[in-house]
């Protein structure tokens, strides 16, 4: 059998190298990652990544550490450097589940802003990201993204309910009361007939439901 000279053991490896990185750069829509510009593909984040990573979250491991924590990237997937603040399939906490609009206050309180306001998660201003975190003033509609209070009638957010009529009354849309930053799932209800520990059911007060227009 002849000897394989060192020549041309070294033209096989390169050959093989050749090939290798020819599939690894080919231009494959689905690829998650282009070895020749180093990066993953337009909008990867914030929301193009959470379905590979579903897929095949072992995928990601090969450059952020098997543990996702930074590996040969050196971008960790965790706490205030990364999003997933409760693990790899958690961005909240852990314990948050479906109910964050109750677990952050006391969170905010203790931790701050710095995991939220960033701009792949709830923007830098706290305005929202698309495809990620909401704007805080979706809930919030008083004060400041950075100082928010629930309602926008009264200063620290005013209990007084007898106010909401006259903010409904001038925020009408074609002449009907808009209830679009009060039906939603945090705060009063798709329905308006109120969310869990949270804003009451409008029909507490309003029997027959919550009056159409100032005519009602």
């Amino acid at each position: 059998m002849p000897q394989i000279t060192t020549k041309v053991l070294s033209f096989a490896v390169l050959g093989a190298l050749a090939l290798a990185l020819s599939g690894c750069g080919d231009a494959n829509p689905k690829a998650t990652f282009d070895p020749a510009a180093g990066k993953h593909p337009a909008n990867w984040l914030p929301a193009g990544h959470s379905a590979a990573a579903e897929e095949d979250v072992n995928g990601c491991a090969e450059c952020h550490g098997d543990d996702l924590n930074g590996g040969i990237a050196k971008v960790t997937c965790f706490g205030t450097a990364g999003c997933h603040i409760g693990g790899t399939t958690a961005i909240h906490p852990l314990g948050w589940g479906q109910v964050a609009y109750l677990r952050h206050p006391a969170y905010i309180e203790a931790n701050g802003t710095s995991t939220c306001a960033t701009a792949l998660c709830h923007g830098t201003d706290l305005l929202g990201v698309t495809d990620s975190g909401p704007s805080c003033l979706s809930c919030h509609q008083g004060g400041t993204a950075q100082a928010p209070t629930i309602h926008p009638w009264g200063a620290g957010g005013d209990p007084d309910l007898s106010k909401h009529s006259t903010w409904l009354k001038a925020n009408l849309s074609n002449g009907n009361y808009d209830f679009s930053t009060c039906r939603n799932a945090v705060c009063h209800g798709t329905d308006l007939k109120g969310a869990w520990l949270s804003g009451p059911s409008c029909y507490n007060c309003h029997t027959n439901g919550p009056p159409t227009s100032p005519q009602n």
